[in-house]
This record gives structure tokens, C-alpha cells and sequence, in this order.
């Protein structure tokens, strides 16, 4: 008789940038009603722990927790039944058990979703301003008297990494401005 050992954790690799947070929850949710719940995050990487299937709502919140009102921020959710799973950054993952079949919402007018994206804004911000001098040196090729192929695979890989990361940050301003454009209270 072969010993068999029960998985009881799992490794998922996929990729969701800022604005795909929606997208997220989705998979999350699916992978919870599986029988996968949500351990931990690093980039790209999710690990679950092996869960009994159950009707699960999962949410991401941006919030730093540097701000002086982390603490009333996680109470409050706790207070509103969410379960805080983990934390990537400053994104928190919580999920909570629906009793019935309306699904609680984290922010239920556009105004308040906004203030989300706004404060996804402003922790993306300071990164924009820091690969200024880097994404400059990118493009200085008269510097060297010599440019190897490594040199330009390393310019290149900046190069994409960079126009990734600012056609993220507007598209976070997109769903910003149609948030506040749409906005019903």
C-alpha cells in the first residue's frame, strides 16, 4: 500500500496589475469555493491552504499601514464581519462568509470606490518618480564607449518594465475619472 500525502497547501502563479483588482477577487473567490483559501501574497505568487468549499466573498482594499488610523481601519472592517487573510503591500485581502445571498460590498457608491484608486494613486507615485533617473539612463548610450548586448537587454527589460508600469498607473486614472464621472449616491 503506497502512502499517500493529502496536499494541503498549493502555489499559484498568475499575474493582475492595479486596475485588475475586481479580476482578482473573482479568481480568489473561485479558488476558495474549490477548496482553496487564501494564505499569503508575494509578487505574482499566491499560496492557499486547503479549505472546506464554502460560499466565500473576497475583497482588496488599498490602505497604508503607516496611516495613523490603520488600526480603527482593521477594526472597523472586523467589526463588519471581514477577515483580514493577508496583506501585499499596502493591498489587504479580506473575505467574509455571506449569510444569505446578498453579497456585502466594501464600497457601494462610485465616490467611495474612487477614494480607493485615488489612495492606489498616491502609493504609486513616489515609484513613478523614482524610475525618472533610471528610465534617463535607459536611453544615454553615449556614456560608453562600448554597448554589450547585455547592456541593451538590460535597457530593454527596464524599457518594458516601465511603460508596464506607467500604462498601469493610467489605467488606474481611467477607472479614477470614470468612477467620478459615474458617480451615484
Amino acid at each position: 500500500m503506497m502512502n499517500q500525502k493529502i496536499t494541503t497547501t498549493r502555489t499559484s502563479f498568475k499575474v493582475f496589475l492595479p486596475w485588475q483588482d475586481e479580476n482578482e477577487e473573482k479568481w480568489l473567490e473561485e479558488l476558495a469555493m474549490d477548496g482553496w483559501m487564501l494564505e499569503s501574497v508575494v509578487p505574482f505568487a499566491y499560496r492557499f491552504r486547503k479549505s472546506i468549499e464554502k460560499s466565500t466573498v473576497i475583497r482588496l482594499d488599498y490602505k497604508n499601514s503607516w496611516d495613523k488610523d490603520y488600526q480603527v481601519y482593521l477594526a472597523t472592517f472586523s467589526d463588519a464581519g471581514w477577515t483580514l487573510l493577508t496583506t501585499f503591500g499596502n493591498w489587504h485581502y479580506f473575505s467574509t462568509n455571506p449569510q444569505n445571498e446578498m453579497i456585502p460590498e466594501i464600497y457601494n457608491t462610485n465616490r467611495t470606490k474612487a477614494m480607493k484608486y485615488r489612495r492606489v494613486l498616491i502609493g504609486l507615485a513616489p515609484l513613478m518618480l523614482l524610475m525618472v533617473n533610471p528610465l534617463a539612463h535607459a536611453f544615454d548610450f553615449g556614456s560608453q564607449s562600448e554597448v554589450t548586448g547585455f547592456d541593451i537587454g538590460l535597457r530593454v527589460f527596464f524599457l518594458l518594465a516601465a511603460g508596464l508600469f506607467i500604462y498601469s498607473f493610467l489605467r488606474v486614472c481611467i477607472k479614477l475619472i470614470l468612477l467620478k464621472t459615474n458617480n451615484r449616491e
